[in-house]
């Protein structure tokens, strides 16, 4: 009985397997992560809960930037998965879809959280659309409330599309030859 299944085609099925794994996280992508504020206005010595939703991240960081004014109180993150130096608030992201910290206002003023994210696994990184919060007796004009949507850049590549195309054209080259090598044995 003859072997239906030669090394060739062996090795073609396993470049094949290869390629796919290596494209297929690439194109994951679309991940989204948004802040809110329980209050867009506080008065000074008031405490506001910031939330971040996560959406599409399975492993990464973010780094919030607490505004000058504000002191960091406490997340709900973790002990180990966070790390507070002066005003910039990291996060390590290991599959939550949330996480919350509690910030109190010390200074009077209008006041911007901004933040980055990073997702390890797509290799994708982007920023976080700043939110103002008004921190005194009333509001200052002009400041953008709390629950405005505003324009969020998209995001960026960090080298996940080029090195999967580079890995499919290889594949295909290997698969070119081994399938060459195979009709010049018959």
């Amino acid at each position: 009985m003859k072997n239906f299944i030669s090394n060739g085609r062996i090795l073609v099925c396993l470049i094949c397997i290869f390629t796919v794994f290596c494209v297929v996280p690439a194109w994951a992508g679309d991940v989204t992560v948004s802040r809110k504020v329980d209050q867009s206005s506080v008065p000074v010595g008031g405490e506001v809960l910031v939330t971040l939703s996560i959406n599409g991240m399975n492993a990464g960081g973010i780094v919030e930037t607490i505004p000058e004014g504000f002191s960091f109180l406490e997340t709900s993150c973790p002990v180990d998965n966070y790390r507070i130096s002066g005003q910039k608030l990291t996060f390590a992201v290991i599959g939550e879809p949330e996480i919350t910290y509690r910030v109190r206002a010390e200074t009077a003023g209008s006041r911007t959280f901004t933040g980055t994210w990073n997702d390890a696994v797509d290799k994708e990184e982007g920023t976080i659309a700043p939110t103002t919060v008004n921190v005194g007796s009333g509001s200052v004009a002009g400041a953008a409330p709390a629950d405005t949507n505003q324009v969020v850049p998209a995001p960026t590549s960090a080298g996940g599309s080029p090195w999967a195309w580079i890995v499919l054209i290889l594949g295909a080259a290997v698969i070119v030859a081994g399938a060459r090598a195979a009709g010049k044995k018959r």
